[in-house]
């Protein structure tokens, strides 16, 4: 037997939750919310209802009573005056031995002769209709009976109230909550799904981004958004700025293999070439020598720039350093020191200003790599003069290296960190020998201790590079 005829519940239970499943989201949401809303409105409307019933009924045993004791009240103090229907309430005054004396009673109401003291009002249906009936003795005080105005003993008055007068509202509030209720429910789920629908109208352009950018490879693709300010539109910007992100990255990837390929290429291309014309022409072993000479030199600039580069990929893929106090006055005097001893620097005017005792939680070799890419930058690019400062700043300990060489122009100031980019390196060419990678590396390194790099320029008047990082806490 299949599962759909031995539980046949259970099939169509789990075939209709597969097809729910299949719904977008925002109808899924919608329904799901309906049906609570739903069930919370008809409870409401049920206590609401019940309340209301049980008012009504308070309310009509109030009036029968108040009613019977009014007209009680007003046959003892007229003189035996008696009213036959009040308030919609049907009186009738009977004697002890179930005589009608004044009054009425519904058409075809049953005769009940022995009245119902002290038990309150009492069902009894009359043609179909259901009614509530009260027995209240007459109670003369003893001016009444001193004065003559109490006609005999034995009297009660009884009184019969339909339950339809009061019916007929509870009857309107169950009609009106039967429209109400249904249209207040229908602009909710309508409003709510329109709400839900929009709110979730990132989320497909999400989805259709990703699918439009899996099948072209076009990163430049973003998400249409409007202002609002919720939760799915925050994920719709992050995710813009993430694909604005990865199509920078692969645009610099990019940049980086031509830059690479055209950086080996020229080395490559002299190493072939020389070795081809030592083989085919070289004489005498000064022509060898020379040749080597010129094969060495461009061997070595590429094991520079291959070492430089796997230096550089095992910098970033670290996620974390072990930082440890570094005394950096100590370590930026001794580095200034060595560089001081070159032969070149002795063609420049030193300015320092350092301030003593100033420590940090940092990687000491790295520190050191820093300043000295900003140092051998300094060297390259000044014409007269090398300024070093160590201080500390609200923002951190700030070193800044700042020489007066042409300086750099300000669209490039931001692209100086980026692998391989040299800015204008035909402005200096002799001087300008690196394989721009200093940079790159004092930024990642920079990264790793928490702390950040700046540069300023002024074309024609020099550059200050800068590093700021946290204080050692005390």
């Amino acid at each position: 037997m299949s599962l759909k005829n031995k539980f046949p519940v259970c099939w169509w239970a789990k075939k209709g939750w597969k097809q729910l499943k299949s719904l977008p989201v925002s109808l899924r949401v919608t329904l799901w919310y309906t049906l609570f809303l739903s069930i919370i409105l008809l409870l409401f409307t049920g206590v609401i209802l019940k309340m209301g019933a049980d008012y009504e009924k308070r309310t009509a045993t109030r009036t029968l009573i108040k009613t019977v004791e009014k007209a009680g009240d007003r046959y003892l103090e007229k003189n035996g005056k008696f009213r036959a229907y009040d308030d919609n309430v049907y009186l009738a005054l009977w004697s002890d031995e179930g005589t009608l004396l004044q009054g009425t009673e519904p058409e075809n109401a049953p005769r009940i002769v022995e009245p119902m003291f002290g038990r309150g009002p009492q069902p009894v249906v009359i043609n179909g209709v259901p009614y509530h009936y009260i027995d209240l003795p007459l109670r003369p005080d003893k001016e009444q009976i001193r004065n003559g105005n109490f006609h005999g003993p034995g009297r009660f008055i009884r009184g019969y109230l339909a339950d339809t007068v009061y019916a007929r509202y509870h009857q309107a509030m169950l009609v009106g909550a039967m429209i109400a209720l249904p249209l207040f429910l229908i602009l909710v789920t309508l409003g709510g799904y329109k709400i839900i629908k929009r709110s979730f109208a990132p989320v497909q352009a999400i989805s259709e981004a990703a699918r439009a950018i899996g099948e072209t490879g076009d990163l430049s693709q973003r998400i249409p958004l409007d202002d609002s300010r919720d939760e799915i539109h925050q994920m719709g910007r992050t995710f813009n700025w993430m694909l604005g992100q990865i199509e920078d990255l692969l645009e610099r990837e990019k940049r980086f293999t031509s830059d690479v390929s055209h950086e080996l290429r020229t080395p490559t291309a002299v190493i072939m070439a020389e070795s081809e014309f030592g083989k085919d022409y070289t004489d005498n072993l000064e022509e060898a020598r020379e040749e080597f000479q010129h094969i060495f030199q461009q061997s070595r600039r590429m094991s520079q720039l291959i070492n430089q580069l796997l230096e550089l990929s095992r910098l970033g893929n670290r996620k974390n350093l072990e930082l440890v106090p570094v005394d950096l006055s100590k370590l930026v005097q001794e580095t200034l020191e060595d560089y001081q001893k070159l032969p070149q620097s002795g063609k420049f005017q030193w300015e320092e200003r350092i301030e003593p005792g100033l420590r940090v939680r940092g990687d000491e070799p790295l520190l050191h790599r820093i300043l000295s890419n900003y140092l051998d930058n300094a060297l390259k690019f000044t014409r007269s003069r090398i300024a070093v400062t160590l201080k500390k700043t609200p923002e951190g300990i700030r070193l800044s290296v700042e020489d007066d060489g042409n300086g750099i122009p300000p669209g490039e100031l931001d692209k100086i960190w980026n692998r391989l980019y040299q800015a204008d390196p035909s402005r200096n060419k002799k001087q300008n020998m690196g394989l721009g990678l200093g940079l790159s590396f004092v930024a990642a390194a920079a990264k790793l201790m928490k702390g950040k790099v700046r540069a300023e320029s002024q074309v024609g008047k020099g550059s200050t590079f800068f590093l700021w990082l946290p204080p050692q806490e005390r």
